[in-house]
């Protein structure tokens, strides 16, 4: 990993907007456990599979919306998988469009996707020369691509946060910052946010059942 890359990241995802990202991170987490908690078709071994998934799509939805409320700055709009029949939520800061991704631990990738595989060709190697890095000004790509890694435990707890910097073709990373680390929090500790309020589990709650029905919709039209 180069600190060039780092500091990259860290230009366009500062070190003060950290506890902001931890809180969104975590009030998704609770948001997707608590929903699984009260609706009957969830607590099921089948629900328990996708537990993953649910708090991934939380924790986008979470952070839309305290990107447009202001509590973080960075702009964040849902747009369609080009590789696919899904949306992503797509993140973008200075240089930097990002995605969130759920990562089993701090170092690992992602399951691997299309899309992140064309993001990535933003960070292609040829950044480097004869081995070496190449600086960042003589750099030219439109946007770098990083993710916003994270994962967490059986309770909820946060085991890691991290903004990642992945390049092209290797699982190897340019810069990666471990913000639950950084915020002075343990790795494995779980930070675990007060219950969500009723009007922001009931939003949540609407918008699922929202996209659920608008699958349905498609999958009917195709037929």
């Amino acid at each position: 990993m180069s600190a060039e890359f780092e500091e990259k990241l860290r230009g366009a995802f500062p070190a003060n907007t950290d506890i902001a990202v931890i809180r969104t991170l975590a009030t998704g987490v609770s948001l997707a456990d608590d929903m699984r908690r009260n609706t009957p078709w969830l607590m099921t071994a089948i629900g328990d599979d996708h537990r993953g998934l649910f708090r991934r799509a939380a924790a986008m939805w979470q952070f839309r919306q305290d990107c447009l409320n202001g509590n973080l700055p960075f702009e964040a709009m849902e747009i369609p998988n080009s590789t696919g029949s899904s949306h992503l939520l797509n993140i973008t800061a200075a240089d930097f469009e990002a995605h969130i991704v759920r990562t089993d631990s701090e170092g690992a990738f992602p399951q691997d996707a299309p899309i992140r595989q064309d993001k990535s060709l933003s960070n292609e190697p040829d950044l480097f020369d004869d081995g070496k890095v190449v600086p960042l000004h003589e750099m030219t790509p439109d946007k770098l691509y990083a993710w916003l890694a994270f994962n967490a435990d059986q309770t909820g707890g946060l085991t890691h946060a991290c903004w990642c910097m992945p390049e092209a073709k290797r699982k190897v990373f340019l810069g990666r910052i471990n913000i639950l680390r950084g915020a002075g929090m343990s790795f494995v500790e779980p930070h675990v946010p007060p219950p969500p309020d009723p009007t922001t589990k009931m939003k949540f709650k609407l918008d699922v059942i929202e996209r659920f029905m608008d699958t349905k919709t498609d999958d009917k039209k195709q037929k």
